[in-house]
């Protein structure tokens, strides 16, 4: 083997000097990463290397995916040579004249490109392969002691995607030659640590690929494939399985794929050809034989996997119990969360700004846009995803899912306190127009008509808006739903009892009328009928104001939506209104100071009047009396009917409901919710009880009326005094001799009169007033206005006159100015003196 060249690879950035000072992969220091082309990873003391990561950077020719590949085998049996080869590496192979070890511990290498056969410029593979090379078993270096090749061999097994078995053919069918004692407690080892991950539905494989090396071709390839196949599944029957994992199969773990090699000595040109179409199964993905599987990938990017690598070799050598697949998931949910955290950091500082702009645009007057709103939602929970992506995605697939999906939980559980905000201003405003347009007056339709329209419209442009803003449904809409919903009900339900409300003012206010009109008409002339017309009217107006909502069986329905328990209330509501209408309207027209005013009507109508309406004129006491009598007795006749309600069968008005109760009159104040009732009614009022509250019929109190008659008594006596007065002045008149006298003693001026033109019109005029005045029987009320007018000048004479006579020269003095200021002449006072 000391006549096969081994291909010195020149990576870009690498000097020819460089390459030249690479250290052999005989060393067991580690080197700084510029001056080699390969890096021990694992020393054979079992150190690892923490530069494993920096030396991948910077030989890899593109960041990207990579692929794993290690190589298994005896000690001296080409692994180092195949490897440089295969993969342009450029690790030390063996000394043939020292036949001495050359790899110690574990070795990496980039490989810049791999043998093949395809067409130019196919060599370059699409991802970076890094290759690993393990130190040889069964060493005289290392005797007896398999601690660190079973170590190797189980670290190069679970970090590897493709495992590379190498052995000559020569040692297919042999146990120990073909280190299937190793492979057997390598196998055991991986069933104990790998097997829960397979309960799992983990479908993670290696791949064993064996390389058969010096084939001659006189056993076929198929045939030593075969041997290999049994040997493996001969040694896989024989572990030792957890009782747990024992029903696992060999394919569970592994896949197996064979090459053979010719003699590299006597058959190089062969063997060259050999390993390019080894080359070409790492490269031509369109090929069947391709080697590179997907589920042989460890699904965690380079810098994740060397981490992982660590952590593999750290539990391997510590003998502690290993869960690869796990420590894939670890490193994965370690940089995923790392990478999560920082692109949350960077939404959480505009966040808050978020939430101010928010507060901002809910507090102005101007209509908020939801759609652009929802839009930058979208863009900036899509923008912190997409740098998610970007860090993240070449880690485990589900770990990297799973981390995004708790990612966009976080950004939705920020954003929903924006949401929220906007969410209950769109509640508020949607509700503001509902409750604009259901008490708008005029309608298109009836109410219910009306309310169904607006809530379709209203719910349907606030789950439209809602939607916009809700980044397609990830943002929780159905609290502001649920609130919105609930508090449209309330809203429609209020303004139908507002409407119901009205419907009953509208009743109340034509009973109103109604009844009005009936208390002005029975009051005019009351009689014993009167409550029964009263009582009858009520109940004909009451039925009537509701009479059009009445339905064919007999209950009501307002055209509002509402419940029947909620018609029954309102109908319970117009009955107790109806009757305290009534009750107020009796005491509104049936007062101490109205029953009076009617009692005193009742009397002028009877004493004033005839019974043709002419005023009465009264000649004597007697006639006077008489009349005074009979027409009291006319008045009086109407206050035991005002006084008390009372039908004409003898029984008294009794209301439906007790209206002068407190607690009554503030439950059927107004038709409300059934729920506010019922509160209500479990409220403890503090209203006192009028203990000497009186019935309904009983309309004046006995203090009351007694009031009334002694004001109608004393009022009537007055004006029978007045009259009676009028009277004795209206007999007391100049005897009739007396007028003869006048007559002869004037006749001289009586004739001058007549045959004075002015003066006989004059007198024409007189004689015909007297004579209108007679014939409508107002000369007793004029001859009674002109005594008194006489009696008023009289008495201010004689006061005059008595001021004037007073002996008193300051008085005397003070009356003249005083005459004077009035406008009184002394000679007219001297002449009455006379």
């Amino acid at each position: 083997m000391s006549n096969v060249p081994s291909p010195t690879v020149t990576l870009e950035g690498d000097s020819p000097d460089a390459a030249h000072e690479a250290v052999s992969s005989s060393s067991s220091s580690f080197v700084p990463v510029e001056i080699q082309d390969a890096i021990q990873i694992i020393d054979e003391h079992k150190q690892f290397n923490k530069q494993i990561l920096d030396y991948i950077s910077s030989r890899s020719r593109q960041p990207g995916d990579y692929r794993i590949i290690s190589v298994f085998g005896s000690q001296s049996t080409g692994k180092s040579t195949l490897l440089n080869h295969l993969f342009s590496t450029n690790f030390d192979v063996m000394d043939e004249v020292n036949r001495q070890q050359t790899t110690k511990g574990i070795w990496m290498a980039v490989s810049p490109g791999v043998s093949n056969s395809l067409p130019a410029n196919a060599h370059v593979p699409p991802e970076n392969i890094l290759v690993m090379d393990v130190e040889g078993t069964d060493g005289r270096e290392r005797g007896e002691d398999q601690d660190f090749e079973r170590k190797a061999a189980l670290f190069a097994l679970s970090t590897s995607e493709v495992l590379i078995v190498n052995m000559w053919e020569s040692q297919v069918g042999l146990y120990q030659g073909a280190n299937m004692g190793l492979l057997k407690t390598v196998f055991e080892v991986n069933l104990s640590l790998f097997g829960k991950a397979k309960l799992q539905n983990n479908d993670h494989k290696v791949l064993l690929l064996f390389v058969i090396r010096d084939h001659l071709g006189v056993t076929p390839m198929e045939s030593l494939a075969a041997t290999i196949t049994q040997d493996l599944l001969r040694i896989w029957e024989g572990l030792n399985k957890p009782a747990d994992v024992a029903h696992l199969a060999f394919d569970d773990f592994f896949d197996l794929a064979f090459h053979t090699l010719s003699h590299k000595v006597l058959q190089n040109e062969k063997f060259l050809d050999d390993v390019r179409s080894l080359g070409n199964k790492f490269l031509d993905t369109s090929s069947e034989s391709f080697l590179f599987k997907p589920n042989y990938h460890h699904d965690i990017p380079i810098e994740g996997w060397t981490m992982y690598a660590e952590n593999c070799w750290d539990q391997i050598d510590h003998n502690k119990d290993l869960d690869l697949p796990t420590q894939q998931i670890l490193v994965a949910k370690f940089k995923c969360d790392e990478v999560a955290a920082q692109c949350f950091e960077e939404f959480a500082k505009v966040s808050h700004e978020l939430k101010n702009v928010a507060v901002s645009a809910t507090q102005s007057t101007e209509p908020i846009d939801y759609k652009d709103t929802g839009l930058g939602f979208q863009d900036m929970k899509q923008s912190v995803l997409e740098d998610y992506d970007l860090g993240a995605s070449k880690y485990n697939k589900s770990v990297y899912q799973q981390k995004r999906a708790t990612l966009a939980e976080k950004i939705d559980s920020t954003l929903q306190d924006v949401f929220a905000i906007y969410a209950k201003h769109l509640v508020t405003t949607s509700l503001k127009a509902v409750s604009a347009g259901l008490s708008r007056k005029t309608r298109s339709g009836t109410f219910v008509e009306a309310m169904e329209k607006l809530k379709q419209s209203s719910a349907h442009d606030f789950s439209q808006a809602l939607a916009l803003i809700s980044l397609d449904g990830a943002l929780d809409t159905r609290p502001f739903e649920k609130e919105y919903l609930a508090e449209l009900e309330q809203l429609v339900s209020k303004q139908q009892i507002v409407e119901l409300n009205s419907i009953l003012s509208k009743a109340l206010k034509k009973l109103n009328n109604g009844l009005s009109t009936c208390f002005v008409e029975e009051l005019a002339n009351p009689s014993e009928l009167t409550w029964d017309h009263i009582l009858e009217k009520f109940r004909g107006l009451s039925k009537s104001a509701l009479q059009k909502y009445e339905t064919e069986e007999g209950d009501y329905d307002f055209r509002l939506g509402t419940l029947p328990s909620m018609n029954k209330r309102a109908l319970k509501t117009f009955d107790f209104k109806s009757w305290e209408l009534l009750d107020n309207l009796i005491h509104k027209y049936i007062s101490k100071d109205n029953l009076l005013n009617i009692l005193k009507d009742r009397f002028d109508d009877k004493f004033r009047y005839d019974e043709n309406g002419v005023p009465r004129l009264y000649q004597n006491t007697k006639e006077l009396e008489g009349s005074f009598s009979e027409s009291k007795t006319h008045a009086l006749k109407a206050f035991p009917i005002l006084t008390v309600a009372r039908l004409s069968d003898g029984t008294e008005v009794i209301p439906k409901y007790d209206v002068r109760d407190k607690k009554l009159k503030r439950q059927y104040e107004t038709v409300r919710e059934e729920k506010e009732a019922e509160e209500e009614d479990e409220d403890e009022w503090d209203s006192e009880d009028d203990e000497n509250q009186r019935a309904f019929a009983e309309l004046l109190s006995e203090s009351e009326k007694a009031e009334v008659m002694a004001k109608f008594k004393r009022e009537m006596d007055a004006k029978f005094v007045e009259t009676k007065r009028s009277i004795m002045q209206h007999v007391t008149q100049i005897p009739y001799y007396i007028y003869i006298v006048i007559l002869v003693l004037g006749w001289n001026e009586f004739m001058a009169i007549l045959r004075n033109p002015f003066f006989f019109t004059l007198l024409i005029m007189l004689a015909g007033a007297t004579y209108v005045m007679y014939s409508m029987n107002l000369l007793g009320p004029a001859s009674i206005v002109v005594q008194r007018m006489a009696n008023e000048a009289l008495g201010l004479a004689k006061e005059k006159l008595r001021e004037f006579v007073v002996d008193d020269h300051m008085q005397h003095g003070h009356n003249m100015k005083k005459m004077t200021t009035n406008d009184i002449e002394l000679d007219d006072l001297s002449e009455e003196s006379t």
